[in-house]
């Protein structure tokens, strides 16, 4: 009797035992899941201003290579195209600061969050000589739209759940990212202070100089604008302008974009031959612009010479970018030209 009472005190420990060991370790895992983990290990220390070339690759769409060059991001695949500065940098921050829970670490399970090497987004970031780090974005959830994901780094099974959508950055467009404007917009340029426009009929300089400041007013202009006024120099004739006129067509101009790109190497384009756009901005820096000839399809070709870029766009849009005077001295009509320019 004795006997059975000690084994079955034996099996009672035993069991209190497997019991506390289970509930120890769904505890564990409990608190393993919800626990933040980091996407890219931290002691890599990796920031986005080490990085200088994005390869991104989509299932069926191939990979695309990006390059910092100068400070701006470029698509050397596509005539060293313009990249939108500020998503890459929005892109490159989701990623090398993205935090999740643990999803899964059971690699079968990869192919249902959309992980798996076969069908992910994959993104190797580098520092111009070698690979910094590379990860694998899923899609969004709860759908395409969603605002979180799954992600992994390659060569690991562990899957996070992140609360965040980094892919989403990238858009639709295949390659993604590509800048269709003429000048970049990447917030690399400041407000312009001269333009000089020069054509076969005309050329006159645009210049941003002080406004008198009337004794009644605040010692703070409350709009930047009202610090300055436009003038129009012709020879030794200067105009002042219409400030918003010249305001409506300088938005207009850095807000311009090309039909698409084709090889600077090229002579061909005329570039020059019909007039040129040169801003200066607060910076001192310069972008010129050469307008070109017409081609066959009634485009015209026009050159940012600063980029390195050649564009081609309606003829329409590209006389606009020379405006005649009268265009910049005088009110603009109400709706504006530039609400008609194709």
């Amino acid at each position: 009797m004795n006997r059975w009472l000690g084994i079955l005190a034996v099996a009672l420990l035993l069991l209190g035992g497997l019991d506390f060991w289970v509930r120890h370790e769904r505890t564990a895992q409990r608190l393993a899941d919800s626990r933040l983990q980091a996407l890219v290990d931290p002691a890599q220390q990796i920031v986005p201003e080490r990085v200088r070339v994005v390869r991104v690759g989509f299932p069926g769409a191939g990979e695309f290579r990006y390059e910092l060059q100068n400070g701006t991001w470029r698509f050397p695949a596509y005539f060293n195209a313009y990249v939108y500065g500020d998503r890459m940098q929005a892109f490159l921050g989701s990623i090398v600061s993205a935090t999740g829970t643990r999803a899964t670490q059971d690699a079968n399970a990869h192919d249902e969050l959309g992980v798996a090497d076969h069908q992910a987004v994959r993104v190797i970031l580098e520092d111009g000589s070698t690979a910094l780090v590379e990860v694998r974005l899923g899609p969004g959830i709860p759908g395409p739209d969603g605002e979180e994901s799954y992600a992994r780094r390659a060569g690991s099974e562990l899957a996070l759940h992140l609360h965040a959508h980094p892919a989403q950055l990238l858009g639709d467009a295949r390659p993604p990212l590509l800048d269709p404007h003429l000048l970049p917009r990447d917030g690399s340029r400041r407000a312009p202070t001269q333009v000089r426009i020069v054509t076969g009929e005309k050329s006159y300089l645009l210049r941003r100089v002080l406004a008198p400041w009337p004794e009644d007013a605040p010692p703070i202009p409350t709009d930047e604008r009202d610090r300055y006024r436009w003038v129009l120099q012709r020879d030794t004739r200067i105009d002042t302008c219409d400030n918003n006129s010249v305001y409506m067509w300088l938005s207009w101009l850095r807000s311009v974009r090309f039909a698409q790109l084709v090889d600077p190497g090229d002579q061909g384009y005329g570039l020059g031959s019909t007039g040129t756009v040169e801003l200066t901005d607060e910076a001192d820096t310069t972008d010129r612009l050469l307008i070109g000839r017409a081609g066959s399809s009634g485009d015209s070709y026009v050159g940012n010479q600063s980029a390195n870029l050649v564009a081609v766009m309606p003829s329409l849009r590209a006389r606009w970018l020379l405006p005649p005077p009268g265009v910049l001295l005088d009110p603009l009509p109400d709706p504006s030209p530039y609400e008609s320019i194709p």
